[in-house]
């Protein structure tokens, strides 16, 4: 588990997970004894990163830390988010992060917190040197919230599965330095 101020990260089990592919969220909440946002399984987002997070989950399985992350309200018990990290770090001590809000819950900081909350997660392995993180190729507040956590636009790419993407980065150093 990740703790923020007003969140908990708790990580996807495998018996969670099932539930997502099934689509039930009632069941899902329940594992998770908590409240969901009913918009929160409506967002193409989320089912856009199952795949990729299945089979991520069935190849490393003992990779569960850099994976899946359901975002709860510590107070309310409301599952508002999902997001985690695209797999273990990378040769180069890479790592990619990835994140969703629901309507409902956007720009009120929860993004910020969970970013924050992930990124310190990560920088406390010893192999991560740099987190990324990829947004669409425009100014939104993905871009805001990753600049405000200290990453540096790099470049835009052709994502696999989005197309076109901007990269961004925040290496250990900047990080230490904050």
């Amino acid at each position: 588990m990740i703790d923020t101020p007003r969140l908990q990260l708790l990580p996807c089990a495998p018996v969670h997970f099932a539930a997502l592919l099934r689509h039930d969220l009632a069941e899902l909440a329940g594992l998770l004894n908590v409240r969901p946002e009913p918009d929160w399984l409506r967002q193409d987002e989320v089912w856009d990163i199952l795949p990729q997070a299945e089979r991520f989950r069935r190849k490393h399985p003992e990779a569960a830390a850099w994976w899946l992350y359901f975002f709860v309200h510590r107070t309310h018990k409301t599952l508002l988010g999902v997001g985690g990290f695209k797999g273990a770090p990378s040769a180069d001590g890479s790592v990619e992060i990835g994140y969703s809000i629901a309507p409902a819950f956007r720009q009120q900081g929860y993004a910020t917190e969970a970013v924050q909350g992930m990124l310190a997660h990560a920088f406390t392995q010893p192999g991560v040197r740099q987190v990324l993180a990829h947004t669409l190729p425009q100014s939104n507040w993905s871009t805001h919230i990753l600049q405000q956590a200290g990453f540096v636009f790099q470049r835009e790419v052709a994502d696999p599965t989005d197309g076109p993407a901007w990269r961004w980065a925040l290496p250990r150093t900047a990080y230490q330095s904050r």
